[in-house]
């Protein structure tokens, strides 16, 4: 039998955050095993994962479901021009591993509501907003406020940018600041209502770098248990100044009502089959996605039916229109939940049979 070999005595040299234990207020301990989940891996992005991977987070999920862009090259650390085309989360993925050997990285190539379930919000010990348009920020701003997540949402543009905290669904967030028409906006297509799409927006490395370092002293006093003060902080390069600003709740705003109901578990997981979850709830359940899905195409014109996808008939080439649901059964039991965009550990709508809906939790 061989004898365990003791692992050697913990130095000043050998302990990466020995520097870190020194600063008051600081837990290494309880830091290592926090989980963030950082939400957009562009610009912003990059610099938090790294500041909180470098930290000493134990875990980090950084979902985005882009490919690193040139214009990415200039306000990132964790890319290079090798990596232009490939997944943002999986690259920065890859490069946080050198850097911080003792964080593990989980990379989600899908958009936020079909890669981290409402449960991975839930348990999470911050979310953290790195995303450059409103509906994608309103997007993760109603998913946290359903499960009462602590979110730390950052914006840049130029010289400046905004860090907002919001640890509970009463106080005020980044919605109570908009018109009830800006919070109906979306990224693609606009409508005739909405201006034209104006480009590019305007950004730098500097705000960049302040902002993320603004997002990274609230996450981590939030994981340390001393969250800060201040609930919104504006930030201005040109003008050396970062002041705290007050906020006031606007009563018309609708992101603050979270899941009431209980949230019951149900023994399957994302990657179960459509089947296995009808069969684990009640006879004529209907369970929901929270995003909408593709189903088969049915050609109008010569019946033909052919997998997902739009555009026209690969019989007779009659002009296809795409059929989608939300109703979980439409997808056919045989398919994954996972392919139909549901997330790890979602927390799904199902209506019930005898009237009223309960909240099902994945595995």
């Amino acid at each position: 039998m061989n004898a365990a070999v003791a692992a050697p005595a913990m130095t000043a040299d050998s302990d990466r955050f020995a520097r870190a234990r020194l600063v008051e207020g600081w837990d290494t301990e309880r830091l290592t095993d926090a989980t963030a989940v950082v939400a957009g891996v562009g610009a912003l992005g990059n610099e938090v994962a790294k500041n909180l991977a470098l930290a000493g987070v134990g875990r980090l999920v950084l979902c985005d479901p882009d490919t690193v862009a040139v214009t990415n090259l200039s306000r990132t650390v964790l890319f290079t021009e090798a990596d232009v085309g490939s997944p943002k989360s999986l690259v920065a993925a890859a490069a946080l591993g050198p850097l911080a050997p003792s964080t593990e990285v989980d990379a989600r190539t899908a958009d936020l509501v079909s890669g981290v379930g409402l449960g991975e919000l839930a348990d999470a010990g911050v979310v953290l907003g790195c995303l450059d348009s409103i509906r994608s920020r309103m997007q993760l701003l109603g998913r946290a406020t359903l499960v009462g997540a602590a979110l730390v949402d950052g914006g840049t543009g130029g010289w400046a940018g905004d860090v907002r905290v919001r640890l509970d669904p009463d106080e005020p967030c980044f919605a109570c600041g908009l018109t009830a028409h800006q919070r109906g906006l979306s990224d693609v297509p606009w409508s005739c209502a909405d201006p034209p799409p104006a480009g590019p927006s305007a950004t730098s490395i500097v705000a960049t770098a302040l902002i993320a370092s603004w997002m990274t002293v609230a996450a981590l006093r939030i994981l340390l248990g001393d969250p800060p003060p201040w609930r919104l902080l504006r930030t201005d390069a040109l003008r050396g100044r970062t002041e705290p600003v007050d906020q006031v709740r606007d009563p018309g705003c609708p992101h603050h009502e979270p899941l009431v109901e209980p949230t019951l578990p149900v023994g399957v997981g994302h990657r179960d089959t459509v089947g296995e979850l009808l069969a684990a709830l009640p006879d004529d359940a209907d369970p929901r996605t929270w995003a909408s899905f593709r189903l088969p195409q049915h050609c109008a014109v010569c019946r033909h039916e052919q997998p997902e996808g739009e555009g026209s008939c690969e019989r007779c080439g009659a002009p296809l229109r795409p059929r989608l649901s939300e109703r979980i059964r439409d997808a056919g039991p045989d398919r994954r939940l996972c392919e139909i965009g549901i997330a790890p550990r979602e927390i799904l709508p199902v209506r019930m049979p005898e009237g009223g809906h309960q909240w099902r939790r994945l595995t």
